[in-house]
């Protein structure tokens, strides 16, 4: 089975969980592809034993955020994600 080092916390089924820079080899291949694709895994060979380094960045609240990615939220993956607000 194909081996996957995670990039970012995920939940996968049937009701797991993987923390940044775990290895795993049970992530169903459907789940896997769209996984691979947002960029959340990346496939290994296995022999890694130790996760690169992740570097975290403070992350503030932005009160004028914009959705660039036309999604409905606004600094999308931080503790300040929010739904884009109308102005009327």
């Amino acid at each position: 089975m194909t081996q996957y080092r995670v990039l970012t916390g995920i939940d996968y089924p049937p009701d797991k969980r993987a923390e940044s820079g775990t290895i795993v080899s049970d992530i169903p291949e459907k789940s896997a592809k769209w996984l691979l694709d947002q960029g959340l895994i990346e496939a290994t060979d296995g022999k890694t034993k130790i996760a690169e380094p992740i570097i975290e960045t403070k992350v503030t609240f932005d009160p004028k955020a914009i959705d660039g990615d036309k999604d409905g939220f606004v600094q999308d993956g931080t503790e300040f994600q929010r739904p884009v607000e109308e102005n009327n």
